[in-house]
């Protein structure tokens, strides 16, 4: 086992489990599509080496998606929207810069 610091200043994970609307899912919700931007905003505030954004499977609370969770401050954000983004951009993509 290696034990090391977190590499990252901050991680954004976005739950993307998808149950192609047998029920409510993050996935089927766009949540998928709001990674996807979220890493090409990250991109371009050249944030590479600071922030993650990540993928994650499901945690059961798929009722409140898309779900988001912001560590290490482990905030969880529930139904996210893509109206949402630029808040969050705002509030975390920017690191305090």
């Amino acid at each position: 086992m290696v034990r090391r610091d977190q590499p990252y200043k901050r991680q954004i994970f976005m739950y993307i489990n998808n149950r192609h609307g047998e029920s409510p899912s993050c996935g089927h919700s766009g949540s998928e599509e709001m990674v996807e931007e979220l890493k090409n905003v990250a991109k371009e505030m050249k944030l590479k080496g600071k922030l993650r954004v990540a993928k994650s499977g499901c945690l059961d609370l798929c009722a409140f998606g898309p779900n988001m969770m912001i560590w290490p401050e482990g905030i969880w954000y529930m139904k996210v929207t893509k109206e949402d983004l630029p808040k969050i951009v705002e509030t975390y993509l920017r690191l305090g810069e």
